[in-house]
């Protein structure tokens, strides 16, 4: 049976698709065979939409690490237990967080800068609300997976540091790590246009995400003191 190597999981609007490609910078890791970063399969498969073999097949055993990171993951309560029945046993589980008020304004300037864009844009706010949930998507993932296979990392701490985030990973992978170039480089689904939020939403938010803080903390060890949004 054919697998990914690794798989990005979430979150969306956190630098996934810059850090994918710092990834990829080493000649051993890439992409499934249709050079997608996100397939958007899994949870598909999960549910019944999608036969395996379209999903798996994407991911020959050949010298390369090859992966996706498709980030609504995290939220689809189908992809869990899809990854545990198809997978590999071992395969790495990588998320990357980003201050969830952060995230939730940057997902909203995407949407608006996408316009009439297709699925998954635009999106409601509710399910931009429920995307910054990440303790409860982290506890879903965990429940399945296994807490040894996720590695979950701070997007603000990567940034200034993304050599050492992506040696982690490279070595998970069995690989020595090489220097990177090109980190500042702009992802190119950066957001281009400004939205203002409706008065009061952000601090409905941060009330919201708050409990979520503690039990990051508490349950993950992440250092979250970037998340000034929140915290404060």
């Amino acid at each position: 049976m054919t697998s990914p190597a690794w798989l990005g999981i979430g979150a969306q609007r956190s630098g996934t698709t810059w850090f994918t490609d710092l990834l990829c910078q080493h000649p051993q890791v890439g992409l499934g065979t249709n050079g997608k970063k996100e397939q958007h399969l899994l949870h598909k498969v999960g549910d019944g939409a999608r036969e395996a073999s379209e999903y798996l097949d994407l991911f020959p055993a050949d010298d390369i690490r090859r992966g996706e990171w498709t980030p609504q993951y995290l939220r689809h309560s189908s992809a869990p237990p899809t990854t545990v029945r198809l997978l590999a046993p071992d395969l790495p589980v990588l998320v990357l967080l980003r201050d969830p008020v952060e995230r939730f304004l940057s997902a909203m300037r995407l949407n608006a800068t996408r316009g009439t864009s297709p699925w998954p844009y635009p999106v409601p706010i509710t399910v931009q609300t429920w995307s910054g949930f990440y303790a409860d998507q982290l506890a879903m993932w965990a429940h399945f997976v296994g807490r040894e296979r996720i590695t979950v990392m701070v997007y603000e701490q990567v940034r200034r540091d993304p050599q050492s985030a992506v040696d982690r990973v490279w070595r998970r992978l069995g690989l020595e790590p090489v220097a990177l170039q090109e980190t500042d480089r702009p992802s190119k689904s950066s957001s281009t246009v400004s939205w203002d939020p409706p008065e009061g939403l952000e601090e409905s938010l941060r009330v919201l995400y708050r409990p979520q803080l503690q039990r990051l903390v508490d349950d993950w060890g992440l250092d979250l003191s970037d998340w000034r949004s929140v915290a404060g």
